[in-house]
């Protein structure tokens, strides 16, 4: 009788890790967070294609950027980006403080400015 007690609780224990362990071992949940992560590739690659078409239909260059930046009293420019439709400076204003200005690629004017 005490042996077969103690045969019953490290089986008991072992059928009690187990279980929770099924729970992560669910039938298709690897196929699903593959199809997730597939999902979110075609997304960042349909963005990244959809943000080069705008690239190449913007008006306003890089330097054009620039020059928008200049004429609205920045001198220091410290980098220009690409960035989801417009051009994306980062500046120095007159107080010496980091400003980040948006510039707008069809029409040249800056857009939205924010420290």
């Amino acid at each position: 009788m005490t042996r077969t007690r103690l045969l019953a609780a490290p089986l008991a224990l072992a059928l009690a890790a187990a279980i929770p362990m099924a729970a992560f071992a669910q039938p298709g949940e690897h196929r699903d967070r593959d199809d997730r992560r597939a999902g979110e590739h075609r997304d960042r690659e349909q963005r990244r294609a959809e943000d080069n078409r705008a690239l190449a239909a913007a008006t306003v260059d890089a330097a054009g950027a620039i020059t928008a930046a200049r004429n609205a009293g920045f001198r220091t420019i410290r980098e220009v980006e690409w960035e989801r439709g417009v051009w994306e400076v980062k500046a120095i204003n007159e107080a010496g403080q980091r400003t980040t200005l948006y510039v707008d690629a069809a029409s040249g004017n800056v857009v939205v400015q924010r420290r």
